[in-house]
């Protein structure tokens, strides 16, 4: 398995687990775990080259921000 595989499967796993952690109300660990496979996931657009999941990840990173923000914020 490449190094690529490995981090594209980090960063859905991270995904995944992170989504379960937020329906269970443990935003701020969620919300760091929809980060991580956001990050991932737009590093592997960029090598990739590929727009569009570029483009949706950090839009999906800017909403995890905004998410832990408004968590921390309360």
């Amino acid at each position: 398995m490449s190094k690529q595989e490995i981090f594209k499967w980090i960063g859905t796993i991270s995904s995944i687990i992170g989504s379960f952690v937020v329906a269970f109300q443990i935003y701020i660990l969620g919300y760091v775990l929809f980060i991580v496979g956001s990050v991932i996931w737009a590093m592997i657009g960029l090598i990739t080259k590929d727009k569009a999941l570029v483009i949706l990840n950090g839009f999906f990173l800017c909403a995890n921000i905004i998410g832990i923000v408004r968590v921390l914020l309360s």
